[in-house]
């Protein structure tokens, strides 16, 4: 890969990602997403779809259908991903503070959540796992790197959805550390 603006952006993209997510989750406030938590998380996603399409690109040659249809479906994860974000700078700002009250608010909501948030959000971590283990696959990534970032992605929901601090905070590591190692072995390619 050359080092062009774009390939500079996904090497960026690559470490920013996670460390958002990672500084978000600080901002949590009794396991709900505060204001700050929104909205660092909708920057963190916007980042994660650059870093993606870095990643994914990386694997065009090897895997011409993949890399486009793995995209797609990894940007619409991170939509979802993002609208978890407004979703708690929403709340949040309506003062609604406990599970219960949100749960309340989804009801309302009815069946439209399911595409918009809960669908895309059962994908992004599907996404990165298939992801990781498509880069050890094709030889990209030594194996171990590709595990870590399966195992972190993994993690992701296995750790947000109960809200458990320690959980995430061990799993922002995971990640953090699987996507800086990817971007430095596409970054020497």
């Amino acid at each position: 890969m050359n080092n062009t603006l774009q390939h500079r952006l996904w090497i960026f993209s690559m470490v920013a990602a996670p460390v958002l997510i990672s500084i978000a989750q600080f901002f949590w406030v009794n396991g709900l997403l505060t204001i700050t938590a929104g909205w660092i998380q909708v920057l963190s996603f916007t980042f994660w779809i650059v870093a993606l399409q870095g990643m994914f690109s990386f694997l065009k040659i090897e895997l011409p259908k993949y890399a486009v249809v793995g995209f797609l479906i990894a940007v619409y994860a991170c939509i979802g991903g993002a609208g978890f974000g407004y979703d708690g700078i929403y709340t949040n700002a309506f003062g609604y503070t406990t599970q219960a009250e949100i749960d309340g608010l989804i009801a309302k909501i009815g069946a439209g959540i399911i595409p918009v948030l809960f669908l895309p959000g059962a994908l992004f971590p599907l996404s990165l796992a298939v992801l990781g283990i498509q880069l050890i696959r094709t030889k990209k990534i030594a194996p171990w790197i590709g595990i870590f970032l399966f195992v972190a992605a993994i993690g992701f929901p296995l750790s947000r959805i109960p809200r458990i601090d320690i959980l995430a905070h061990f799993d922002n590591l995971l990640l953090i550390v699987s996507h800086v190692l990817v971007a430095i072995k596409i970054k020497t390619q």
